[in-house]
């Protein structure tokens, strides 16, 4: 991405006028610590206070973790108005890379990795304590394109972000309802956890699964994100090979809409249209109220199903039928890693070195105990490798870790996102187009829908 083209991205970055204050700055006085900013629930909450706090003991240094309300991204660049709100270490996405960029609001860490203060292992440093995946090469960007050149930001977990869990119960109470035993026509299995089921078979499967206050599954979470990962299982991309127009016209585009349209208005819908739900699908699926959710392995940590009362499966996710009608084997897996969050400094931080400091030590220590606890694959490659992650004392946890450690190797890819805009806006553009057509479907077709998207994303271009 050119510098003219990081111009003229930022000229469409709009700052919302709101009022924040900053406990940790006194509401505009002089910072006392490096200023932490997070989301997370109250148990992920808890481990970054830890984190801060033992982080504090072994340095003197204080961190204020700092928590967001509201939107994150629209708060973080309010924040950025000021020196004095501004956090010196945020969380970010590969996704809104292109808009940091573009607001030179985010620091180039590549000299702190040659110096050691970042002690990541290289040719130069091989017995560095901070071991990088490859997908962190996301945050890279070499003054023109985005995957190569320097590092913008260090993944602190990341996880194959929609694998297929389930609630065995259902199944089984399926079956007994239906006075079906195994080898009976119509006898549900288990979906395999190795193979792959197909769109057609888990649109099918999960309908039966559906009943009177059950849904058979839910589509909530980051669904847009959730809907580029089916594009890319077909060997399509949402985006045409100039980066610059939506792929509205391609058959296999087409295919992905529908899909996720169907599960929530086809004929066999078992998924509620997305929007507020009341409860999400990781608690609607602890307590027994949908049968297939798709989520990473922090989930297990997150909602606590390490005590629901019904045995957990968990399996690929499906995947589109091969043309030429061929059965689907473990190769046709296909995960993707959508947010693969990252650590980034804010370029203008007053406390540079402090904050690499917090940095380093969360890449270390922080992953440690991140990972002790069940939260997502670490960022650490060393560490997600180490018995701290594949070997906790929760048996289950161990197998689970083992299991999306193996996906995660083998067949995970990440989210192509636009280069030449943020992810949040062309998000906002598919939703703004999904959710009249999903509430009026009479109202027009899936094509204009498409047609619709790809007019907005010319316009934001």
């Amino acid at each position: 991405m050119s510098n003219k083209k990081l111009s003229r991205l930022m000229s469409l970055l709009v700052i919302p006028a709101l009022a924040l204050t900053v406990s940790a700055c006194g509401g505009g006085g002089k910072k006392d610590g490096v200023i932490f900013y997070v989301w997370g629930d109250n148990a992920e909450l808890a481990c970054y206070e830890k984190i801060a706090k033992d982080f504090t003991e072994e340095t003197g240094k204080k961190v204020n973790v700092q928590v967001s309300t509201g939107d994150y991204y629209d708060n973080l660049n309010v924040l950025f108005s000021s020196k004095n709100t501004a956090p010196d270490i945020f969380f970010t996405e590969s996704g809104e890379l292109p808009s940091h960029l573009a607001s030179s609001k985010i620091m180039n860490l590549s000299s702190y990795i040659e110096s050691g203060a970042l002690d990541v292992k290289s040719p130069s440093n091989p017995d560095g304590e901070v071991e990088l995946w490859d997908i962190n090469d996301a945050y890279r960007y070499d003054g023109e394109v985005i995957g190569k050149g320097d590092y913008y930001a260090l993944i602190k977990d990341w996880s194959p972000d929609f694998m297929l869990w389930y609630n065995k119960s259902h199944i089984d109470g399926y079956n007994a309802e239906n006075n079906l035993s195994e080898g009976d026509e119509g006898y549900m299995q288990y979906p395999s956890d190795t193979v792959p089921m197909t769109w057609d078979e888990f649109y099918d499967m999960s309908y039966k699964l559906r009943k009177t206050a059950r849904y058979g599954t839910m589509l909530d979470r980051v669904p847009y994100k959730h809907l580029m990962e089916w594009v890319q299982m077909t060997g399509s991309s949402v985006w045409a090979e100039d980066n610059k127009n939506f792929n509205s016209n391609d058959p296999d585009v087409y295919k992905a809409f529908k899909f996720f349209c169907d599960l929530q208005i086809g004929e066999k819908a078992s998924a509620p249209i997305i929007g507020p739900t009341g409860v999400g699908s990781g608690e609607a699926f602890a307590n027994g109220n949908v049968s297939f959710v798709f989520f990473g392995n922090w989930a297990y940590s997150t909602y606590n199903w390490n005590s629901v009362g019904f045995e957990l499966g968990y399996c690929p996710s499906p995947v589109p039928a091969k043309a030429d009608g061929s059965a689907l084997t473990e190769n046709d897996t296909y995960a993707a890693c959508s947010g693969m969050i990252s650590l980034a400094v804010y370029k203008n931080t007053t406390l540079p070195d402090d904050a690499v400091e917090f940095l380093n030590y969360y890449m270390t220590h922080g992953n440690r105990y991140m990972a002790a606890k069940g939260f997502n694959i670490p960022g650490n490659k060393a560490v997600a490798n180490s018995p701290v992650f594949t070997n906790p004392e929760d048996s289950q946890l161990a197998e689970i870790n083992q299991y999306f450690l193996n996906v995660a190797n083998k067949y995970t890819h990440p989210i192509v996102y636009n280069t030449e805009m943020s992810q949040l806006s062309f998000e906002n553009i598919i939703g703004k187009h999904m959710s009249d057509y999903l509430a009026n479907p009479k109202g027009g077709t899936l094509q204009q829908v498409l047609d619709g998207i790809a007019s907005d994303v010319k316009r934001e271009l």
